[in-house]
Formats: C-alpha cells, sequence, structure tokens
C-alpha cells in the first residue's frame, strides 16, 4: 500500500499516531522502517509533538525499600499521572544523579557515592538508551576530584550534548586553577577534552547545569584576595561550545562564603529564574527572574516568601479517625526550595518530608499534588520535576536499550515492539 501513497502523505499519517504505534509500523515494511527511523522524520516529530500535549516528568524515591519512580503526568488542574516509566538499569546507590532532560531525552548519572561515573542517555517513551563511553578525566588518570555535569541540545548540529567539569586542584600558589573540560555528543559518540576553554571559577560538587536558550547554566564563585567570593552564573553554550559569565542580581555579586544551599537556578515559563536566601536569617528566600535573556538588568525580584511559613497536610492515621470522627490528621510542612514551574505559572517546590508541591502566588496558596520522596540522606534531594515532550529521539540509533551495547537498529525495534 505504501507504494501508492506519496512520502508526504505517510508522514501525515504517521505524525498523528501514538508513539507505539509509530514504533509498530516499522515492522510493516523496510520503506516505513527507513522513513520513521530517517533523522527527518525524527525531526519533524519532535517539531509536531512540541505544540500538543503537556507533560510534566517526576523523578521521586519512596522508601522501605527504596526504589526510584519516574512517570509523566498531565500539566493540568488535577495533575492526572498519565503514564510510569520502568528503569532500565540500576544505579550504584538506587538512585540516578538526573543531570537533565530534553525533547525526551533524560541524562542520568550514577555518581552520587565513590568514583562510579556511570552516565546515560535514555528516552523512556521508546524505552531506548545509550550508555556513554568511558569519560577522560577519571580517579584512575586524575586521582581524586570533584565535578559536575551539564546536557543541553544543540539545535544547528541537531546533537545532544553532555559536558563535564571536573576540579582536581582547586588551588595552587593560593590562584585558583581552571577545572578540566570535556564534551560529549551524541553524533561522535566519544568524549572530547575542550580545557582550553575551561572558566576560571569554583563550581558546585555533583549540582548539574539548568539548560534554557541553548545553554545550561550554573552558579559559580571565583575568590578574591582569598577573603570574599564573587558569585556569578557561568553558562556553557552548546553551539559554539564556550564558556561566558552572566551576572546575578547586583545585591548578590559578592559573599563572604559560597554554599549550595544559598542558591539554586531554575526554568519558569522558558525564563532563567535564580532563589536565594543568602542574606536573610528569618527563612525569607527571594525568587528572582530575568525577564529578558542575557540582559543582567532585566533580573527582576519576583516574590519573596518565608520557607519557614507551615502548611498543613493531611496523612492516613486510623486511630487518630477513629477517636475523631473519620478526621485526618494534620501534619505541618514547610517549603524548602523551588525546582520548577506549571504551565500556569505556579511555581512547583520540594518541601520538608519530601512533599511536592505547587504555590500560587497570586492567592498564596499551596496545594499538595500527593507525590512524596525519601525523606532522609542521600535521597532528599531525589525530587525532580520538568516538562517533558514525548519523542523519537535515539531511534535511529545502533545501540540495545539495556545494555547500551552495539546491536543493529532493527535488532533494538523488534525488541521494543514485544515490550510496547
Amino acid at each position: 500500500m505504501s507504494e501508492y501513497l506519496p512520502q508526504e502523505v505517510l508522514i501525515e499519517i504517521f505524525l498523528r499516531l501514538p508513539t507505539k504505534s509509530i514504533i509498530q509500523c516499522t515492522s510493516v515494511c523496510k520503506s516505513w522502517y527507513s522513513l520513521i527511523t530517517s533523522p527527518n522524520f525524527i525531526s519533524i516529530h519532535l517539531n509536531y509533538n512540541n505544540k500538543d500535549d503537556d507533560y510534566l516528568l517526576v523523578r521521586h524515591c519512596s522508601d522501605e525499600p527504596v526504589k526510584e519512580t519516574y512517570a509523566l503526568f498531565c500539566d493540568n488542574k488535577s495533575f492526572d499521572q498519565y503514564v510510569q516509566f520502568d528503569v532500565p538499569f540500576n544505579a550504584f546507590e538506587s538512585q540516578f544523579n538526573i543531570i537533565g532532560s530534553c525533547n525526551g531525552l533524560l541524562c542520568l548519572s550514577d555518581d552520587l557515592s565513590r568514583y562510579w561515573d556511570v552516565y546515560y542517555l535514555w528516552n523512556p517513551s521508546i524505552r531506548k538508551s545509550v550508555k556513554l563511553p568511558k569519560s577522560i578525566f577519571t580517579f584512575e588518570t586524575h586521582g581524586p576530584f570533584q565535578h559536575t555535569l551539564g546536557f543541553g541540545y544543540d539545535s544547528v548540529r541537531n546533537d545532544y550534548k553532555v559536558v563535564r567539569i571536573v576540579h582536581t586542584d582547586d588551588y595552587m600558589g593560593g590562584l585558583l586553577v581552571p577545572p578540566h573540560v570535556e564534551v560529549y555528543k551524541l553524533s561522535t559518540g566519544v568524549w572530547q577534552d575542550i580545557t582550553h576553554v575551561a572558566p576560571c571559577f569554583k563550581f558546585y560538587e555533583r549540582i548539574p547545569g539548568v539548560y534554557v536558550n541553548g545553554a545550561c547554566h550554573w552558579v559559580a564563585a571565583k575568590w578574591k584576595q582569598g577573603v570574599s567570593c564573587h558569585i556569578m552564573i557561568v553558562l556553557f553554550d552548546m553551539q559554539d561550545e564556550t564558556f561566558r559569565e552572566m551576572m546575578v542580581p547586583g545585591c548578590l555579586v559578592v559573599s563572604f562564603s559560597f554554599s549550595a544551599n544559598w542558591f539554586n537556578l531554575f526554568v519558569s515559563e522558558e525564563s532563567l529564574c535564580l532563589a536565594n536566601h543568602l542574606f536573610d536569617d528569618d527563612g525569607t528566600i527571594d525568587i528572582w527572574r530575568m525577564k529578558e535573556y542575557g540582559h543582567p538588568e532585566s533580573w527582576v525580584k519576583q516574590f519573596s516568601i518565608n520557607s519557614h511559613i507551615t502548611f498543613n497536610v493531611g496523612v492516613v492515621d486510623e486511630i487518630f479517625s477513629l477517636l475523631n470522627g473519620g478526621r485526618q490528621r494534620q501534619v505541618a510542612h514547610f517549603l524548602v526550595k523551588p525546582i520548577a514551574s506549571r504551565k500556569n505559572g505556579q511555581i512547583l517546590w520540594r518541601a520538608n518530608n519530601g512533599l511536592l508541591v505547587s504555590y500560587d502566588t497570586a492567592v498564596e496558596k499551596i496545594e499538595n499534588l500527593g507525590i512524596c520522596n525519601a525523606n532522609f540522606l542521600p535521597y532528599r534531594d531525589a525530587l525532580y520535576v520538568n516538562t517533558y515532550i514525548v519523542s523519537l529521539i535515539l531511534l535511529d540509533k545502533r545501540t540495545d536499550y539495556l545494555s547500551g551495547n552495539t546491536s543493529s537498529c532493527e535488532e533494538s525495534i523488534k525488541f521494543m515492539q514485544e515490550e510496547v
């Protein structure tokens, strides 16, 4: 039948099918397989899908026993769960460090303890992944180190990249030593040493970069005369593979120390945002938004909130309900840090005790979204939320989705057809 249908018509038909059905269509005939797995169709599908459903990817860890859960939720009023994903690999400490999510791809790092340093690119929608090769700067080659990573998309070359920043010697002769830097490209499948572009800043260990506007962003510091440090946002441009500096709001530039707990970057309505509680001892958290990207003068303080403000959440307690006419026992919680935003502009926060809550600044209302993360170390920061697009990225890659070992693309798709 495909012989009588122009390719343009087939593309329009495939674009309107669910992802599962598209994958099943690859087994109909060779011409359909070639069309669907072509980079051109995968890109068209990504752009077409980008304007449809609104999903939020949520990862949290349950306790007793500790288990990672990855699921998509509809970004609507009811916050319904759409689908839950099975993780095809295990982390050494039962939890991956999520470096980022972009165009349906997740970048996972198994580096939360020891010098394990195992990395994956994973598309949960099509159950396929790529295991990255061993990085250049390791404990075996350079001894003890501290590192951080970023993940993003090069739209000019249609390529996905992972940048790794490694501190082996922080100071030498009293001067800050630039870190080592390497970048992995999905198109080449190898790490490349680009230390020559490294900025002379101190990056906080294992705090991933925040991807927005084609670049990854970190809050970093540079010490001045060994007394105070200048706080800056350092970004890595995924297209030209260079670092640049970006000013934080003027009142935050100079500090006498630097802690990851004082700052965190996140994205709200496609804008870079910064949360800080550096100078206030009363628990006040200031939320800043860069209204015009790349222009530090456009930083605007959106609002301030006291993290000590408590809100009550009902919990299941059969004895309490029995003694109190069926009422739920109320437990007080408080906000810890913002992590993402919803399409309606509400900020998503991690509360103490691991709760995911939504804060409506217009009416100053906090809503419990019914997701609770394990609230003990090292899983306290496992709660992750980001916008998500269902895509076919990696469908054309010749890797087995379980192990990352090379196999035929046909074998991988056959395996996925049996699983979906």
